[in-house]
């Protein structure tokens, strides 16, 4: 018969620092139950029902310890996954809205309102990973399309809901515009813009492609042409007071050239030329704009086809 043997700290009451396994024949077994022996208040003799039981309590013991991990194991999932949709709330600028707090023109259903904001969500999920791996920004934002336009088929191909992910961003750059945080007001109107132009291109059949120039300087953009862009698209007056304060700032565009000699090549738009073949490139000058044909004449030879390609079919 197995014995499992307990030490005791002190000889009484402490808890057990050794156990082992022995057989000892001196203990008798009486009806199933196991019979206990004090040696010296040292150690406790008590008489099991053989390795089967130990094995059970060994198992049940793993059981639960396999169970605590997974448990423990599903609410870091669960955390992680909240602070994940934490950190996309709080990038598009999400905020509780009341009687007090203008909307500035996002006015969705309910039923509308969960789909865009599920889709809003997913969005910048690939958006941001496309941004973590150093894409460019064209690059990014076609790609986190690709990688929606399954699931969320029901958004890119419905009108009014492209609309309301409009509006989402846009009431979301006022929001930082009012807030003094201007560099995440741009992120947010480039991506409005980024779907203005999908509508664009696929609904209003208005402009042949998604032109790069318009999201960069958007990206980029000075204070008068951010508050200038989204004042144009809200129906309320919150950037009345801003537009005001901002609307003697000299509005930049951004040299194609990228060895333009200026700072950040950043010009005065109304001074810039644009190429006349593809319209999507701009210059501060004609001596960046010659300079740049070496690295512009592929773009510019696919950009004005689909152009002309375009126009000959708006005639038809």
């Amino acid at each position: 018969m197995d014995f499992l043997v307990v030490f005791l700290n002190g000889g009484g009451g402490g808890s057990c620092y050794n156990a082992n396994y022995c057989s000892i024949n001196s203990i008798d077994w009486t009806q199933g139950q196991g019979v206990l022996e004090q040696r010296r208040c040292t150690c406790f003799i008590v008489a099991t029902r053989g390795s089967e039981m130990v094995s059970k309590k060994r198992a049940q013991g793993k059981a639960r310890k396999a169970a605590k991990a997974a448990k423990a194991e599903a609410k870091k999932k669960e955390d992680s996954e909240q602070q994940g949709e934490a950190a996309l709330e709080a990038q598009i600028g999400r905020m509780q809205i009341n009687d007090a707090v203008c909307q500035h023109g996002d006015y969705p259903s309910k039923a509308d309102d969960r789909i865009v904001s599920e889709f809003i969500y997913a969005y910048l999920a690939e958006y941001n990973d496309g941004n973590k791996w150093g894409r460019d920004l064209a690059t990014a934002l076609g790609g986190a399309g690709k990688a929606t336009c399954g699931k969320y088929a029901a958004v890119w191909k419905n009108l009014e809901k492209l609309e309301l992910v409009i509006s989402r961003f846009v009431f979301v750059a006022t929001t930082y515009v009012l807030n003094g945080d201007i560099p995440q007001a741009c992120i947010n109107v480039t991506i409005a813009n980024y779907f203005e132009q999908f509508i664009a291109c696929n609904f209003r059949n208005s402009q042949p492609s998604i032109g790069g120039p318009k999201i960069m300087e958007l990206k980029n953009a000075d204070i008068h042409t951010l508050v200038s862009y989204l004042k144009k698209r809200i129906p309320c007056k919150c950037l009345d007071k801003k537009y005001k304060e901002v609307k003697h700032v000299k509005k930049m565009g951004e040299c194609c050239n990228p060895c333009c000699s200026l700072p950040e090549r950043r010009a005065e738009r109304s001074k810039m030329l644009y190429c006349t073949r593809c319209r999507r490139a701009f210059y501060c000058s004609r001596e960046c704009q010659k300079a740049a044909w070496p690295f512009h004449k592929t773009f510019c030879d696919k950009a004005s086809a689909i152009q002309a390609n375009f126009d000959a079919n708006k005639k038809k």
